[in-house]
C-alpha cells in the first residue's frame, strides 16, 4: 500500500454544503417600550383610581399601569427588537421620575383619558431619544409624559364636565428597568413583558 503526504490548503479543500437557516418570523406584534408603575407609586395611583369621577370609563390595572417611552409599533422579529433595546442603553443608570398632576387629557376640551403627567427631566428626555433613535422610529405627537389611570368611554362628551377633575401627585419613583411590552392578544388582557432591561444606581457601577 502507497502512502503519501497529503497539503489541504484553502485551493483543494473540498467544498462542503452548508444548509443555510433563515430566521422564522412570527406573526406581527404590537410591542412598545416602556417604564412600568410599581411599588409604593402603583399602590398610590390605585388609591387614586378609587376616588375617580363616576362617569364611564374603564380604570387601567395596577399591574398594567406604564409610562410609555417608545410608541406602539408592529414587530415581527422580537430578538431583534429586544437586542436593539438592549444596546441602546450605553448607561444603564436607575434615575427618578416625577409626578405632577391628575388630570383629563391629552385635551381638557375634549379629553379620552384621564392620566398623572410626570416631569419631562432632561434624563428622561435623552433615554427616550436614544431608544427612538435605536429603534428606528419617529414621535408622531408631542411627547407629554403621562401614565394613564383610565380611558373614558361611552357617552361622556358632557358628563365630564359635571365632574371637576385636577389634583396634584407628590409622587416620586425610582425607575429600575425599562421593558419591550407586548400588547395582549385579541380577546386577552395585560401586557407581556418580552424583554426586561434593570438598571443600576451610578454608585453601584464599577469605575
Amino acid at each position: 500500500m502507497k502512502f503519501h503526504d497529503a497539503v489541504l490548503t484553502k485551493k483543494n479543500r473540498p467544498k462542503v454544503h452548508r444548509r443555510r437557516w433563515g430566521v422564522t418570523l412570527g406573526e406581527a406584534r404590537r410591542v412598545f417600550v416602556g417604564i412600568r408603575v410599581e411599588g409604593d407609586a402603583a399602590d398610590t395611583i390605585a388609591t387614586l383610581q378609587e376616588g375617580l369621577p363616576s362617569i364611564p370609563m374603564r380604570v387601567i390595572p395596577k399591574r398594567d399601569l406604564h409610562l410609555t417611552l417608545v410608541p406602539p409599533w408592529l414587530e415581527r422579529d422580537i430578538p431583534s427588537a429586544s437586542k436593539r433595546l438592549r444596546d441602546a442603553i450605553e448607561r444603564p443608570f436607575a434615575f427618578p421620575l416625577k409626578f405632577k398632576y391628575l388630570e383629563y387629557g391629552p385635551s381638557s376640551d375634549a379629553p379620552f383619558l384621564i392620566w398623572i403627567t410626570c416631569d419631562a427631566s432632561k434624563k428622561l428626555l435623552e433615554l427616550k431619544k436614544r431608544l427612538l433613535k435605536a429603534l428606528g422610529k419617529k414621535e408622531e405627537v408631542p411627547f407629554i409624559p403621562h401614565v394613564t389611570v383610565a380611558r373614558l368611554r361611552g357617552s361622556f362628551a358632557n358628563s365630564f364636565k359635571n365632574h371637576h377633575l385636577g389634583k396634584r401627585v407628590p409622587l416620586t419613583m425610582t425607575v429600575n428597568a425599562l421593558e419591550l411590552l407586548g400588547s395582549p392578544h385579541r380577546g386577552g388582557i395585560g401586557y407581556e413583558t418580552l424583554e426586561k432591561i434593570s438598571l443600576h444606581r451610578e454608585e453601584e457601577t464599577p469605575r
